[in-house]
């Protein structure tokens, strides 16, 4: 059985991957033998991830029925066999060393997250992706009335039993969002969050464009309102 499953969306993320990969292999080795590292990219290769993946051991996925972001998501979260489902950035923001911090908690909590906003988090990013993410934060919590600071961070533990079932809907990065809010619904109550260091991106390029990105929240939340709404 497996303890403890990393599953990791990419997108033209081979040049970070080659070096996160084997950072990250040793400290999940060390959290649990009982561990798998999943790499899920485009439906069809756009640079040589799956090469990357061959050679450090680790299982690469297609995405199942598109390319975008929750595609990438769904599909992590159905091939993930382990009790635990931990998610992370392809780009080297989530240091690996930080697994641990989740890791140790998750005695506590249905939901784990590596949050940058409370007391001893830290974020690397530059003001305007700081300011962006305030408001996103800001906004969620009182629209959703969710009780976490950092509402938009990918760097969570999950438990399986709790995240298999939601039939998420969402198609972008808004579907880490939607999960916050299904979970409770689902038997996820206990959500805790602890502080970690958000890094800069180490390799390659952002793949967000920052307009399109903040335009899409808008019609985000009153796509999650209707969504909250029919649970």
């Amino acid at each position: 059985m497996i303890d403890l499953s990393v599953v990791i969306p990419a997108y033209r993320e081979a040049e970070a991957l080659a070096l996160l990969l084997p950072k990250l292999k040793a400290q999940v080795e060390a959290l649990s033998p009982a561990s798998e590292i999943l790499i899920v990219d485009t439906q069809t290769p756009l640079d040589h991830t799956g090469e990357v993946c061959r050679e450090q051991g680790v299982r690469h996925v297609p995405r199942a029925n598109g390319n975008a972001y929750g595609d990438a998501v769904r599909t992590g979260i159905a091939e993930a066999q382990g009790e635990f489902i931990l998610f992370m950035d392809a780009d080297g923001s989530h240091n690996p060393a930080q697994l641990r911090l989740l890791w140790e908690r998750r005695p506590e909590g249905d939901l784990v997250i590596g949050s940058r906003y409370v007391d001893g988090g830290v974020t690397e990013n530059p003001a305007i992706l700081i300011f962006m993410s305030w408001v996103v934060n800001v906004t969620y919590r009182l629209v959703f009335g969710l009780r976490v600071k950092d509402v938009s961070n990918s760097f969570r533990l999950y438990r399986a039993k709790y995240l298999k079932p939601m039939r998420l809907k969402c198609d972008n990065f808004d579907i880490i969002q939607e999960i916050l809010i299904r979970a409770p619904r689902r038997g996820a109550t206990r959500i805790l969050e602890v502080p970690i260091t958000f890094e800069k991106r180490k390799a390659g390029e952002s793949k967000r464009n920052l307009v399109k990105f903040a335009f899409s929240y808008i019609t985000t939340i009153l796509r999650l309102i209707r969504v909250s709404a029919t649970d």
